[in-house]
């Protein structure tokens, strides 16, 4: 899931993150289901529950919730355990719970309406799975006379998941577990704080898709500018061709490696030139990222080679009346009416908002409530944008651990020998491009010989298709099997 930048004037809708003041925390629950794999009819325990976020003087100030599904195994030795989360900041678990991992399944009708099936592509025969919910989204919110604040930042979020991490573990004696964490978007950044104070953990292997290791997206130096502009050439360049536009009728694939191997070469050399670049370089240079994104030539000069990916989902089908999505740029909608206090981002039709801040699943809360038996009737907070716009991104400068996110996991990996990593990306993302987490490790010096990149035809949720769905297994098999 995307990240906005903070807007104070920004009007935000009211959304359930308090807790209501006569509700107590709600102590776990465990159910039991069964869920077909392959043929195979599965026995599973579900156990929700929530734990409690204290301050220094041990005064509770909100709830992170867990869902996890345990398998009983034959196998010798303790089954391995994968923690699961989204981004956002502001997103629930619900995508990769729903929509890929979990043993349980989100459709949604044609009509809006949702229903909860089996999911016939879990990892569950091959790992226990804890998705979590960070404060403020699923069930998770601020206790009454608490406070999110101290959650709502990169440093404060990776601490308070990391604790939860650490007490599920002790809580279900589960210490000697190998430990998998899979973490999506802005899941990547907590993932990569985390990997600064997670040298405790018998970390196994680390799965990172479409990840952001942008620990603040408001920094505004050049070379952070000229960086990002090098990351999304490829992804424009797929995104326009995909749209009959630049080098249109090539393969999604062929276009990227061409498109890389311009950007990280030609290209970064000219915006690292600046204004030491010569007029007729810069205009053979414009004229080829031109050529790639569907742009004329003039408009990427007055851009200074450095086209604004909002600029161009808007151009790509303007004549069709139409914008392209930023999180998968397959997707389009009508033009959308313009507000002058809503940031542009949160109109990508890729995102589905409309003109809400909060997308409330009533598929999950049903589910929650009837199937998982969470007593109450609170609603399921897929994502709120409220959490989002509240989100401290200034405290990353106070925080050396959050300065050099890709530096943290490349660290990691380099104090634990055996721990692996995959990297996972869509050619059709245009929010976090796949590009640049393979550029960012790289230059942090990151072992690359343990990461496995993979990049997949989809947009930023990769398993959203039942077809990558159907993959999953296979990508995942040999990676979560052999483990320290």
């Amino acid at each position: 899931m995307m990240m906005f930048k903070t807007l104070s004037t920004f009007l935000l809708l009211a959304a359930p993150l308090m807790a209501r003041a006569e509700e107590p925390v709600i102590r776990p629950i465990a159910t039991h289901h069964e869920v077909t794999v392959a043929g195979h009819r599965l026995a599973y325990e579900a156990i929700f529950a929530q734990h409690i976020l204290k301050d220094s003087r041990g005064v509770g100030q909100a709830t992170i919730s867990t869902i996890a599904y345990l398998l009983a195994s034959s196998r010798a030795g303790p089954r391995p355990v994968m923690f699961v989360f989204n981004g956002g900041p502001g997103a629930s678990s619900s995508p990769l719970q729903f929509e890929g991992f979990g043993p349980r399944l989100r459709i949604k009708a044609a009509d809006g309406s949702q229903s909860i099936s089996e999911n016939p592509y879990t990892l569950l025969p091959m790992v226990d799975l804890v998705f979590i919910d960070p404060v403020g989204t699923g069930l998770s919110r601020v206790l009454p006379g608490g406070s999110g604040k101290p959650y709502w930042s990169v440093a404060g979020d990776a601490a308070s998941v990391l604790a939860t991490m650490r007490e599920w573990l002790r809580e279900h004696h589960r210490q000697a577990s190998p430990v998998f964490i899979a973490g999506e978007s802005y899941g990547g950044t907590r993932i990569a704080r985390m990997c600064a104070d997670a040298d405790d953990l018998k970390l196994a292997g680390l799965i990172l898709i479409s990840p952001s290791f942008d620990g603040n997206p408001e920094g505004e130096s050049q070379t952070r500018k000229d960086g990002e502009a090098v990351a999304r050439l490829p992804a424009m360049a797929v995104a326009a061709a995909r749209h009959g536009k630049g080098e249109a009728d090539r393969p999604a694939a062929e276009l990227f490696d061409e498109a890389s191997a311009f950007a990280v070469h030609d290209y970064a050399a000219a915006l690292a030139a600046g204004d030491a670049l010569t007029g007729d370089r810069r205009r053979e240079i414009a004229l080829r990222v031109s050529r790639f994104i569907g742009l004329p030539v003039e408009d990427v000069l007055a851009a200074n080679l450095r086209v604004d990916p909002e600029n161009l989902r808007k151009a790509l089908r303007k004549p069709d009346g139409l914008v392209v999505g930023l999180l998968d740029t397959r997707v389009t909608a009508p033009i959308p009416k313009v507000e002058p206090n809503r940031p542009s981002a949160a109109n990508d039709p890729a995102l589905g908002l409309g003109a809400s801040n909060v997308i409330v699943s009533s598929g999950i809360t049903r589910y929650m409530h009837e199937t998982l038996k969470v007593p109450g009737t609170e609603p399921y907070v897929s994502l709120t944008l409220d959490v989002n716009f509240h989100w401290d991104w200034s405290a990353t400068e106070h925080d050396a651990k959050s300065l050099d996110l890709a530096g943290n996991v490349a660290g990691l990996m380099r104090a634990k020998p055996r721990l692996r990593v995959m990297l996972i990306g869509g050619y059709y993302d245009m929010s976090v491009p796949l590009l640049g987490p393979r550029l960012q490790l790289a230059a942090a010096g990151a072992p690359m010989e343990r990461i496995k990149a993979v990049a997949l035809p989809q947009g930023h949720s990769v398993f959203e298709a039942e077809s990558e769905r159907r993959q999953m297994s296979a990508l995942f098999g040999s990676f979560l099997k052999h483990h320290p």
